[in-house]
């Protein structure tokens, strides 16, 4: 489960005429006290369900609340690693008794070296390809009406709905899997069909920064967003490495279903704190000219919001979004099959791949970039070095960040050896640790109002690419294992000429003279100056 981030948050609909950066994209978000002491009124209903849940004690205090939330993000989080293993595992031994005819063998897997033929890992690619870009077009659909969903009945039970629906998909997944024998490979494409059931990725993600928000006062909020990430990031770290200890004792399986029972025990941690959604009692009851009203309020909201991207930069911070995601596509799944078949590795060893590189970008994210931003505006910095201001340097950390991940994803396509790939992805590191200077340049442009909706937009932006980047670099992973030879690396080439596309890009924004912030502020001192 990807990290939420502050830019996740959804601007109002009840309210336009006072939006603020922190107000949720639907409705009113309330104080840190109010979230706090003033729960919906669920306990007015009957059912079974909500009268267990409402026995479960809840936390109190915004800090244990945010621990909490910390620890349902690790949960989730750690899930991915033991789910994106397990199921390259599986899907390739079917696929490899496919292409074998030894499908109704009952000798155990085929040894997983002989699955490394080029069609079986064509077929794999594409196999998950689709039903990623497929996971995608229905997240883009739901994440609007369940964003609304939230802001009425509460962020709780969406976030919780949410992980359900991701847990049923990886059960339908796991029953395809379990079923080869009468079930085709690609029925895998129906699960994304239960991210319908709460919204997905950016649902759940965008409902926990939204109830961090409510419940954390706003000097307190970017530690609190930090430690939301750093949970998240250290449970991408340590479950790759994990995953491969436990699928080589005990084989792919246990670990696919360890999967989603931690994916339903974040849902379950979310109920041990009280909602944070401040609403009147017949709120917990969704109502349809309720529903219809919000829905069209925010159609309008994204509609004017357009406007910000009037501008030939923002355009291009538009462009650059999009395909960043390329990135984060080629650092998790597909890095498992590429690295198995070209350093024939099992595919359980590659997690100790991938947790070496979560190393790497939690050092260089938490130390060593935060010490260059720091470095680049220090008086004492040679004059070469240091920047006026930090807009300027924002500016040359994000061009200089496109560089690192052309190079770091040139080696990737180009190295022969684990070490190298390693090094590559050290050096890529560097590239992705500086995504978040460019979303500062980015509210440059507009102002405190339009920067909770400028940060939806990017979000959902980022989704919709996946519609096409995950095709693309399995056709370009089939077509480098047609060739053969070091062209096998064509998906890390491919990316590589995407970040020279995104370097130029960002020679195409330039900063204002002064922000859209700045500007209010100036305008709003006014009277008081005449004064």
């Amino acid at each position: 489960m990807a990290a939420p981030s502050p830019t996740d948050e959804r601007s109002s609909a009840d309210d336009i005429a006072h939006i603020t950066e922190q107000t949720p994209f639907i409705s009113e978000v309330p104080t840190a006290h109010d979230s706090v002491a003033n729960e919906p009124g669920l306990r007015a209903k009957k059912s079974p369900f909500t009268w267990l849940v409402g026995r479960v004690p809840r936390a109190r205090k915004p800090s244990t609340i945010l621990a909490i939330l910390c620890i349902s993000i690790f949960i989730g989080s750690a899930s991915g690693g033991f789910q994106n293993l397990a199921m390259t595992r599986i899907f390739e031994d079917i696929l490899c008794r496919q292409y074998y005819d030894q499908i109704h063998s009952d000798n155990g897997p085929i040894d997983e070296e002989l699955c490394k033929v080029d069609a079986i890992q064509s077929k794999l690619t594409y196999l998950f390809a689709i039903m990623n870009s497929l996971n995608a077009a229905v997240s883009v659909v739901a994440a609007l009406p369940w964003g609304i969903v939230a802001d009425v009945i509460g962020r709780r039970p969406v976030f919780a709905l949410g992980l359900t629906g991701m847990a049923i998909s990886l059960l339908w997944i796991m029953v395809v899997g379990w079923f080869s024998q009468a079930l085709s490979p690609r029925l895998v494409w129906i699960s994304p069909v239960f991210y319908l059931m709460g919204g997905g990725n950016p649902v759940v993600a965008a409902t926990l920064t939204s109830m961090a928000t409510d419940v954390v006062e706003e000097s307190q909020r970017s530690v609190s967003f930090m430690r939301i990430h750093a949970s998240s990031m250290i449970g991408n770290l340590i479950s790759p490495a994990l995953a491969s200890m436990f699928m080589t004792a005990v084989g792919p399986w246990p670990p696919f279903l360890l999967s989603v029972i931690l994916v339903l025990l974040s849902a379950a941690i979310i109920f041990l704190v009280p909602e944070s959604l401040k609403h009147d009692p017949k709120g917990d009851v969704l109502d349809g000219n309720k529903f219809k009203s919000s829905l069209t309020k925010a159609l309008g909201e994204l509609k004017k919001s357009a406007s910000a991207f009037a501008s030939l930069s923002m355009i291009m911070v538009l462009l650059i979004t999009m395909l960043q995601l390329s990135l984060v596509l080629s650092t998790y799944q597909f890095l498992s099959q590429f690295a198995s078949k070209r350093y024939h590795i099992p595919i359980a060893d590659t997690g100790y791949i991938q947790s070496t590189y979560g190393v790497g970008f939690i050092v260089i994210s938490f130390f060593i970039m935060p010490w260059i931003t720091s470095a680049l505006v220090y008086p004492g910095t040679p004059a070469l070095l240091r920047f006026e201001d930090d807009k300027r340097r924002d500016l040359f950390l994000a061009r200089a960040s496109y560089i690192a991940s052309m190079i770091g994803t040139f080696i990737l396509g180009l190295s022969g050896s684990i070490p190298g790939f390693i090094f590559g992805l050290i050096i890529l590191a560097f590239g992705v640790s500086s995504e978040g200077y460019l979303k500062r340049i980015a509210t440059l442009y507009v102002t405190a109002e339009q920067r909770t909706r400028l940060f939806t937009i990017l979000g959902l932006s980022a989704i919709a690419s996946d519609l096409w980047l995950s095709p693309a670099l399995a056709a370009l992973f089939s077509l480098g294992m047609r060739y053969g030879g070091a062209w096998i690396g064509l998906p890390y080439f491919g990316i590589s000429v995407l970040c020279v596309v995104m370097f130029c890009a960002s020679l195409f924004i330039k900063l204002p003279s002064y922000s859209r912030v700045d500007e209010e502020s100036d305008f709003n001192e006014r009277p008081d100056s005449d004064e």
